[in-house]
């Protein structure tokens, strides 16, 4: 089966959604990507883009129920609909109520999720999974994921809560790794401050981009927006990383973080291209 990759946030607006989204668009294995809505609080993508209620997350939910341990991993592109530019989206309801069910759902019958099932060489899952409290479903899915991705605002109030909810975090989701969005320089000392394996690059902040994702407006060449080569890099350090190995865990140093801005690191070139999400050619 294809790579899962779990991207969520412990509170703020640290763009997940969009992070995610990027990603799926340009994944660079053959098969691309898929996106899943799973985020308990309600999802964005069904209005940004107009998309009917049905099919979607809930009803991805609903086919679980008839689901026992022998089967397969639920398929989540069963029920996806499709962006303009190409890209397969399970999109969540807007509503808290329905999305927090559907999560439960899936949690207790699939928390694998899987696009293509249990097939093998099928495309890479992105989930989307908002925001997560440790020991709740959400962190169940994140913990059936190849990847979990933590993602936090570059500030102290957003690095203080991840380095309180390490432990808690580290005890159930064993792939996890911490991704700065905004700010510039090393994370080095980010990684050093909260205790946990921290992804060298960083999320920019691209108001451009973040526009076309929301299909308010058009650019050109997509996948040469900031964002765009931030999630390609991205996924070249988690599908590069050997099998099975976890994220390394940084050395304790003596060094306090400090938010003078530095230097930003480069960013890797993207591998594919396209006009919309998930416009791959």
């Amino acid at each position: 089966m294809g790579r899962t990759t779990a991207l969520f946030s412990l509170g703020g607006a640290p763009g997940v959604t969009l992070t995610a989204m990027a990603m799926a668009a340009v994944w660079p294995e053959q098969r691309g990507a898929a996106l899943v809505e799973a985020d308990a609080s309600g999802g964005d993508i069904g209005a940004w883009y107009r998309l009917p209620a049905s099919p979607g997350v809930t009803d991805l939910a609903a086919a679980t129920r008839r689901r026992t341990a022998a089967d397969p991993p639920a398929d989540p592109l069963a029920f996806c609909q499709t962006l303009p530019g190409g890209l397969p989206v399970c999109a969540g309801p807007a509503s808290a109520d329905p999305a927090q069910g559907a999560v439960q759902l899936l949690a207790t019958n699939s928390p694998r999720l899987a696009a293509g099932g249990a097939a093998p060489g099928g495309p890479a899952t992105v989930v989307d999974l908002g925001r997560l409290a440790p020991r709740t479903p959400t962190a169940h899915l994140a913990a059936n994921a190849d990847d979990a991705l933590l993602l936090v605002s570059d500030d102290l109030a957003q690095l203080r809560r991840v380095k309180q909810s390490a432990a808690a975090l580290t005890d159930s989701i064993g792939a996890l790794r911490v991704v700065v969005v905004g700010g510039s320089g090393s994370t080095s000392e980010i990684a050093a401050a909260v205790d946990l394996p921290v992804w060298s690059g960083r999320i920019p902040l691209d108001t451009r981009s973040a526009a076309f994702l929301r299909g308010e407006a058009n650019l050109r060449r997509p996948q040469r927006r900031p964002l765009f080569r931030a999630a390609l890099a991205l996924i070249t350090t988690l599908v590069e990383a050997p099998a099975d190995a976890p994220p390394a865990r940084p050395q304790p140093v003596a060094q306090r973080y400090s938010t003078a801005a530095k230097p930003p690191p480069g960013a890797g070139e993207p591998g594919t291209s396209g006009t919309a999400p998930g416009g791959h050619q």
